[in-house]
C-alpha cells in the first residue's frame, strides 16, 4: 500500500507457531526455502506427459482447451503432514531481472494427483516468500485435518525494476511487463505438463495483490473461474506511472468498470475493519454492489473482518479463502484420488 509499508518481523514460519507482521520499512531479506531452485524458460510448443512437478518446464500457454472436460471435484485424501514450499525461478524477459522467484506450496498428498492451483499475489512493498509465510501453517492445518480438500499455492514476484508499484500490470513504457510475465511465464511454469482448466485455477491477492487478482481475472476471464481479494481495491491507483496516465489503458485496468466480465465467476471480497488507508476503506462493499447490480450471475461473498492492514489479517482470513475456493473447484472428468494423471 501507498501510505503504509508492510514488514515481516520474523524470517520464517514454523508450522504451529505464529508470525508477527506489522508496519515498518520494506525488508529485503532473502527467504531460504530449498537449495534446488531451477530456472524455467517460457513455453515454446505443444506438450504431452502430465506432471505436477513445479520445477518441470512446460510448453503450453494457459487458457487453451483442457484435454478433458471439467466435472465436480473428487474427494481426495487428507494430507499426511506439512506441505513443502519450493523456490522456483521462472525466466522473464526483463534484462535487469532475467529470472524471478515463485514460491510453490504443494500439500503432502500423492504426487500423481492433479490438484487445483491458486496464485497468491503480494502487495507493495511486499515479497512472495512473505505472503507464503503468512498462509503456510493455515494450509497445513486445513489439509492435514481432512476438513478441506488440498490444492497447490504459488506465490509469484510482482515487484518491478523500473516501477516499484507495478499493480501486477504491464507498464506502458515496456520496462515492467508483470501481467505478461504472470500469464505467459508463471502459469505454464507452475502447472508444468498438466495445464489446468479455469475451474481448477484461482487467483488470490492482498492489498495491491487484491487489485491484481480482480484485474487479472477480469482481463483474462478464460483463465480463472474464481478470485479472492483481501483488503484490495478496484480502481486505478498508479503512483509509479505503470499506465502512463493514459485514460484508455486505465479504463482497461479498472475492475469497477469491468464487472460484466465477472459473469459466472465466484468472487470473495474481504475487507479489514481497521484499515487506515482511504484507498481500501469501503472498497469491498462498493465493488460487491457493482457486481450485484450487474445481474450477470456472479457467485459473490463479501465480509468485513476484524483486523488492520497487516499480514496478520491475511493469516486470520485465509481459512475463509480456503473454504470458499474449495466450494468452487472442479476436476478433470474421470479422475480419482489414486489416479489423477
Amino acid at each position: 500500500m501507498r501510505a503504509v509499508a508492510l514488514f515481516v518481523i520474523s524470517t520464517a514460519l514454523v508450522v504451529g507457531s505464529g508470525v508477527a507482521f506489522g508496519y515498518a520499512t520494506h525488508h529485503l531479506g532473502k527467504h531460504q526455502v530449498t537449495d534446488d531452485a531451477s530456472v524455467v524458460a517460457p513455453p515454446t510448443g505443444p506438450l504431452s506427459d502430465a506432471t505436477d512437478d513445479p520445477s518441470a518446464t512446460t510448453n503450453s500457454a494457459p487458457g487453451g482447451k483442457p484435454s478433458v472436460p471439467a466435472s465436480p471435484r473428487p474427494s481426495l485424501p487428507k494430507a499426511t503432514g506439512p506441505g513443502k514450499v519450493t523456490e522456483l525461478k521462472v525466466a522473464s524477459s526483463d534484462d535487469d531481472w532475467p529470472s524471478r522467484p515463485v514460491f510453490v506450496y504443494r500439500p503432502a498428498v500423492p504426487a500423481n494427483v492433479v490438484l487445483p492451483v491458486v496464485y497468491l499475489l503480494h502487495g507493495v512493498p511486499g515479497e512472495p516468500d512473505r505472503i507464503m509465510d503468512a498462509v503456510k501453517a493455515v494450509l497445513d492445518k486445513a489439509f492435514t485435518s481432512g476438513g478441506e480438500q488440498p490444492f497447490i499455492v504459488a506465490a509469484p514476484t510482482g515487484e518491478g525494476t523500473a516501477h516499484n508499484d507495478t499493480e501486477w500490470a504491464d507498464a506502458v513504457d515496456g520496462k515492467d511487463m508483470v501481467e505478461t510475465y504472470m500469464i505467459k511465464d508463471v502459469i505454464p511454469a507452475v502447472e508444468g505438463k498438466t495445464p489446468r482448466p479455469a475451474g481448477m485455477r484461482a487467483i488470490v491477492g492482498f492489498s495491491m495483490g487484491g487489485y491484481g487478482a480482480a484485474n487479472l481475472t477480469l482481463r483474462h476471464p478464460d483463465l480463472f473461474d474464481q478470485f479472492a481479494s483481501m483488503a484490495g481495491y478496484f480502481r486505478v491507483d498508479d503512483p509509479d506511472g505503470m499506465f502512463g496516465s493514459d485514460s484508455k489503458i486505465e479504463a482497461a485496468n479498472t475492475p469497477d468498470d469491468m464487472v460484466q466480465k465477472a459473469a459466472g465467476k465466484r468472487v470473495l471480497l474481504l475487507e479489514d475493519q481497521q484499515d487506515p488507508d482511504p484507498l481500501i476503506q469501503g472498497e469491498a462493499s462498493e465493488f460487491a454492489k457493482r457486481l450485484d447490480d450487474c445481474n450477470c450471475g456472479v457467485d459473490l461473498s463479501w465480509h468485513l473482518e476484524p483486523g488492520g492492514h497487516t499480514y496478520d489479517f491475511v493469516t486470520d482470513s485465509f481459512p475463509k479463502v480456503i473454504t470458499f475456493l474449495n466450494q468452487g473447484f472442479t476436476a478433470p472428468a474421470g479422475t480419482t484420488p489414486s489416479a489423477a494423471g
